[in-house]
Order: structure tokens, then C-alpha cells, then sequence
């Protein structure tokens, strides 16, 4: 049986899949045998090390330019994205541009530090995971190499390599917004430094905390002297909340005006055997007891609770809005069931984030337990509240009497 040649199976460039085979041509024309074992088992490395598809032929074509290019981005994974200009090497252009500026620094064994500067790479970005490095954060990555201070930007990336993706996920959707809203505007650096050391502690960055990042980025554009550098990422949100709000009632003033003022955005709908705003497992419940409530919480939502202003007038249906710290995090829609198929107890029947999304599992439990409050024996309430607030246990007991 014949030998493997460099050319078999192995770490998925097989066969006419194989990128060196498939660049073979180019390879040779910048003075690098193809046919070398080392290329194919350092492009092979190079490629596992970046979990974005987006990333893998940069860095194969990198990794392969020279024996020591691998080095490089294993010590500053976010080179592969700095000499690859965003990640661009799918034409023969762009990977000619790429070897003829990266292969002669490897040739002469240039300083990691001199090679970053070459491609105006800021030197503490070296500590990003290659997991975190994708094409759609190079816009984002070169505002913070162009305008940020190196002692910033080192104090203010997640100690755990596990936050990086999340922490450079919100900056670019912050980044994208104020770019869009107020192309180069000084102040936009600002709310980048501020995002940047806000969440440095590597928060897990969900797809409701991504859409509400984007509310921040307009808050931060609308209100420019309202905001200061040194909030924490849990005051930020309460402003933006609070800001939200405050357009929302704004707007629905000026539309009960032209309609006479008849006041029915805020009549009151009684819950009765619901109280009117407890916490539960950390997580407040208030509820959304008139048409401006519902109008205000689907605004800042996304999503179209106030449809069920219908449902709450008739009884059918109960809506609270789930925050925690000020920060609205889910909207739920109780029910109790009837008698002879749930004992009239009351479920939890929907709970959407922001834009519909599923909500975490934290808040799906504290839901859940709300629910079972509300029809457990009032006898038994005082244990099963046990460490929550005081206040919480009067509201329960005052509802249900």
C-alpha cells in the first residue's frame, strides 16, 4: 500500500476540497512549495483555530505563506483579520495582497508588535480568542485600534476568552448604529469606550441583550449630554428604558389630543386576584393594567402586546411585564384555566422577549413560580416566599383576599 501523501484526509481538506491543492499555482508563484508538509498541517491548524467560516480561508492562505506565519496568529489570532483587510481572501487579488505585505515580515521575523503596527492594529487586541474573530467585527476592531488608548483597551477586554465573542458581538451592533445614525461622529467614540468597559465583565450576550444594544445606541445618539462615561451597563439600561417610556407616553398624549381626550389610554383594567406589582426570584412582575402600559411595553418590546388590550378587558387574560433592575426582559400573558381541566390554576400561557424571542430560563422559572402563587393556599404562601421582599408577600395576600 502507497504512503498518504500530503494531499490525504486530514482535518477536513480532503480530496478537491483542499485549499492548498485547489492554490497550489498561487502558492509556487510566491516562492512557497505547496507540495511542503508543513503547508498543509499549518493551514489545517490555522483553520481550527478560528470557529467563523468567514475566517478560514484568510487564514489558511495565511498560514501557509511561511513556516512561521502560524505563529503569529496564534499569539494575535485577530492578525488573520488585520492582514486579510475584514477577512478578504476569496479572490486571487486579494491573497496576492495578502502575501506580498505579510510573507516578507515573516521572511525577516519581524516582532509580533511591529507586525500589528504595520496593519494599525492596536497591540492589546493580541489577547482576543481566535473563537471571537469574524469578518463583521473588523469595522469596530480598527475604530478601536484608531481611537481608543492602548491602557483602555487592555483594561477593558473580558478577563475569560469564553466572553470575547459576546463582548465583540454588542460592540459592533453599538458601532453599526452609531455609524448609520451619525457617520464619524467624535462622540461615537465615547459610547464606544463606554460599551467596551461597561461589559467588560463578559456578560452573556443573548440575542434580546444584542436588540437592546441597539436601543442604547439610540439613546446615546438622542441624548448626548443626558448620559456619563461612568454608568454601569445596569444604569444605562434603566435610562434607555426610562427614555423609551417616556417617548412612548409622548406619543400616545399627542394621538389622545387629537382624539379629544377621552382618557382611554389609561383607564384602569382590575386584576382582580393579581396583584398589582410583586418580585419574584429577583425578577419584578408589573402589571400592564391599560391600553398605555400595553402600548409602551409592545414599543419597547417589539412586539404587538397591545392587541391584547381586548383580552385584558374581558378577563380572559392577565399581561405583566418581567424586569429585573429596570431592564424589561420579557412580557408574559397569564391565564387561569378553567376548572374542570386545570383546577382553575393559572399558567404562564406565553412569555416573549424582546422581538418575540425565547426568554432565558431564569426568567421562564420565575414566571412559572408567579403562577403557582397565585393559586397555592394562602396558608402556605409566607414559606414559599421566604427571602423574598415583604412587600411581595402583602401584595399576594391583599389580591387574593
Amino acid at each position: 500500500m502507497n504512503a498518504q501523501s500530503p494531499w490525504d484526509a486530514r482535518a477536513g481538506f480532503a480530496g478537491e476540497h483542499n485549499p492548498i491543492k485547489r492554490l497550489a499555482r498561487e502558492f509556487a508563484m510566491n516562492g512557497v512549495n505547496p507540495a511542503a508538509p508543513w503547508v498543509l498541517e499549518n493551514s489545517a491548524t490555522a483553520r481550527g483555530l478560528y470557529g467563523n467560516q468567514g475566517m478560514h480561508a484568510a487564514a489558511e492562505w495565511i498560514a501557509g505563506l511561511h513556516p512561521h506565519a502560524l505563529q503569529y496568529l496564534e499569539q494575535a489570532p485577530v492578525l488573520a483579520l488585520a492582514a486579510s483587510f475584514g477577512g478578504m481572501a476569496s479572490s486571487r487579488s486579494q491573497r496576492a495582497y495578502i502575501a506580498m505585505n505579510f510573507k516578507p515580515m515573516c521572511e525577516r521575523g519581524a516582532r509580533l508588535r511591529d507586525v500589528m503596527k504595520a496593519y494599525h492594529v492596536a497591540f492589546p487586541l493580541r489577547a482576543l480568542s481566535a473563537a471571537s474573530i469574524r469578518p463583521g467585527a473588523w469595522d469596530v476592531l480598527k475604530a478601536i485600534s484608531r481611537a481608543v488608548d492602548p491602557s483602555t483597551i487592555a483594561q477593558a477586554i473580558p478577563a475569560r476568552g469564553q466572553a470575547h465573542v459576546g463582548w465583540i458581538k454588542a460592540l459592533a451592533v453599538l458601532w453599526a448604529v452609531l455609524q448609520r445614525r451619525r457617520p464619524d461622529d467624535p462622540a461615537n467614540i465615547a459610547a464606544l469606550r463606554w460599551m467596551m468597559l461597561a461589559n467588560r465583565d463578559g456578560s452573556a450576550i443573548t440575542p434580546a441583550v444584542l436588540d437592546y444594544v441597539e436601543q442604547i445606541a439610540d439613546f446615546m445618539i438622542c441624548n448626548p449630554g443626558m448620559w456619563n462615561p461612568r454608568w454601569s451597563y445596569d444604569r444605562m439600561t434603566r435610562e434607555t428604558e426610562q427614555w423609551h417610556e417616556a417617548l412612548a407616553n409622548a406619543q400616545i398624549s399627542a394621538q389622545e389630543a387629537k382624539g379629544g381626550g377621552d382618557g382611554k389610554y389609561d383607564r384602569h383594567v382590575p386584576y382582580t386576584g393579581f396583584p398589582g406589582e410583586v418580585t419574584v426570584n429577583g425578577h419584578d412582575f408589573v402589571a400592564l393594567q391599560s391600553l398605555r402600559a400595553l402600548i409602551v411595553e409592545g414599543k419597547a418590546m417589539h412586539h404587538c402586546v397591545a392587541s391584547y388590550y381586548r383580552d385584558i378587558c374581558s378577563g380572559q387574560t392577565r399581561i405583566y411585564s418581567v424586569r429585573q433592575d429596570g431592564k424589561r426582559l420579557a412580557t408574559c400573558e397569564f391565564r387561569v384555566l378553567p376548572a374542570n381541566s386545570g383546577q382553575g390554576r393559572v399558567r404562564a400561557v406565553q412569555i416573549k422577549g424582546p422581538c418575540n424571542n425565547r426568554p432565558c430560563e431564569t426568567v421562564i422559572r420565575a414566571c412559572d413560580r408567579f403562577a403557582e402563587l397565585l393559586t397555592c393556599p394562602i396558608g402556605d404562601l409566607a414559606s414559599r416566599l421566604m427571602g423574598q421582599p415583604p412587600a411581595t408577600l402583602l401584595a399576594f395576600v391583599e389580591a387574593r383576599q
